[in-house]
């Protein structure tokens, strides 16, 4: 059954930039379809255009009823079955169980209040109610950002048995196990092909590989064509000023009306000149790719005279009086890309939090270098609101190059004016990366920095990384982007037997 998209237009309330222009697209609603695309270009809106919560300009036809997730859970305090049951009207237990076999290690958590469920363990569970339906069609918009490792190997895993669903994720390796096609939301055009996320990536880097070398040669065609024209401007111009000037040499052997005539030939020449340089110009301009840019990111790390700038030992993570994670043993010295792995749960972030004195448990042998400089992002775009140019003051930074770095993570300087509560997450992660980036400190602090942020973005980060040799502590569950960084892991471990997330 086929999925068609034809002449979709949408802008939303206010804004004067259509989100969508004219898109037309057919798919197939067997494959296992992975959107990738930068931060705001429309991935969610499209989502919900499609499974009609949002009216638009152009037809959809959509041959299964197309369902929304993550969704809504209206009473957590109800059992997790009975949550489930809500959210799958008419389908049978039995269905429910097959799911959740497939997820969990066992049916206990079904007994139990939804609430109790970890993030990672409600989404888990609410794919499980997605997929027990024959029914729907899934739109699954970002299901990884509350997985840790093993539950995104697990998930991943899990969507590549099942036929037919959109997915909408920036973890590449996730991509790489559960897609059999992508769609691609570019500058300038969508693109759907068949493979994985790595068979897009090889196609996107040879395209604009191609198109960069093309626009070159394009760009110093039109400078060419532009000074062609101006010069047969000034013809046109001379030729006309030729009507009322002749030469006192030319006055005693030509009549005005000679004169008059041989000046509007001359100027009918320039001005055609003049039009076919224009259009040539013009037609050219239009080749111009509009090619997505990737530009690079830069960073002001600072050199501390000590070489050991924190140590952890006999650490110990605790809530409430009740110990959550110990034995915590690692230290950071300059240079080091240090990752804090572990299930959802364990501490990683009050690790952090706490090293960098907002808050957080740690409890040991705790040892911060003395004037150390932290630069600190948070996990949560919370609070993020106002104007850019207000959190520029409040933070001091440095506008030009806070906003440059933005403008090469794919934000256009039209959003720059927009209220920060306006950003979708993708972009308030970047405000926050971008922020940390313009801040010279001898640590980089990060919890979960790439959450909703796009894969180009993320490979600016891993270049950045890789070029500066920031040291960095850091909690991220991206394999690809731990790899390519070449970041130590150090494993937190929960002290109780829990599910991982």
């Amino acid at each position: 059954m086929n999925i068609t998209i034809q002449h979709l237009t949408y802008t939303y309330d206010g804004s004067a930039d259509p989100v969508f222009t004219d898109l037309t697209a057919r798919l197939d609603s067997s494959w296992r379809l992975g959107l990738t695309g930068r931060n705001g270009r429309g991935k969610t809106t499209l989502l919900r255009l499609l499974c009609g919560e949002l009216d638009s300009g152009g037809c959809i036809h959509m041959p299964l009823k197309a369902v929304y997730f993550p969704y809504s859970v209206p009473d957590p305090s109800r059992t997790t079955m009975d949550v489930l049951r809500a959210a799958a009207p008419d389908t049978e237990d039995w269905r429910f169980l097959c799911e959740w076999n497939q997820l969990f290690g066992s049916e206990e958590a079904l007994e139990r209040p939804f609430r109790t469920l970890s993030n990672g363990e409600q989404t888990k569970a609410m794919l499980c109610a997605l997929f027990a339906r024959d029914d729907v069609y899934p739109l699954i918009d970002e299901p990884t950002n509350h997985l840790d490792l093993h539950g995104r190997g697990l998930v991943a895993d899990y969507l590549s048995r099942k036929d037919g669903f959109l997915l909408v994720s920036h973890d590449r390796a996730f991509l790489n196990r559960c897609i059999d096609h992508v769609m691609a939301m570019e500058r300038s055009k969508i693109t759907v092909m068949q493979g994985n996320y790595d068979s897009w990536e090889t196609a996107f880097d040879l395209q604009n590989e191609s198109e960069a070398a093309r626009n070159e040669t394009l760009r110093r065609e039109i400078a060419r064509l532009g000074q062609s024209a101006r010069r047969a401007a000034d013809f046109s111009r001379s030729a006309e000023k030729g009507k009322f000037h002749v030469a006192e040499s030319e006055v005693a052997a030509l009549d005005r009306g000679y004169v008059g005539a041989r000046s509007e030939a001359l100027m009918k020449r320039a001005k055609g000149i003049q039009r076919r340089r224009e259009k040539e110009l013009e037609e050219k301009s239009k080749l111009l790719k509009n090619m997505e840019q990737v530009g690079e990111l830069k960073l002001m790390p600072l050199r501390h005279p000590k070489q050991r700038l924190i140590s952890v030992e006999n650490g110990a993570v605790v809530y409430d009086g009740r110990t959550v994670c110990e034995n915590i043993r690692f230290q950071v010295v300059q240079g080091q890309r240090i990752a804090l792995g572990g299930a959802n749960g364990c501490g990683k972030s009050s690790v952090l939090k706490a090293l960098c004195g907002v808050g957080g448990s740690l409890r040991g042998d705790v040892s911060v270098a003395s004037g150390l400089i932290i630069s600190y992002v948070p996990q949560s775009t919370d609070g993020l609101n106002g104007s850019l140019r207000d959190y520029i003051a409040a933070r001091s930074l440095d506008e030009t190059l806070f906003k440059a770095i933005l403008r090469n993570m794919g934000l256009s300087r039209e959003q720059f004016d927009r209220p920060l509560e306006h950003f979708s997450q993708g972009q308030k992660k970047k405000v926050l990366l971008a922020a940390s980036l313009s801040t010279p400190a001898h640590l980089y602090v990060w919890d979960e920095p790439l959450n909703y942020i796009d894969v180009l973005s993320r490979r600016q980060v891993e270049e950045l990384i890789l070029e500066y040799a920031p040291t960095l502590l850091i909690v991220e569950h991206d394999r690809t982007f731990l790899a390519n960084t070449q970041a130590e892991v150090v494993e937190l471990d929960r002290k109780e037997n829990i599910a991982h997330g």
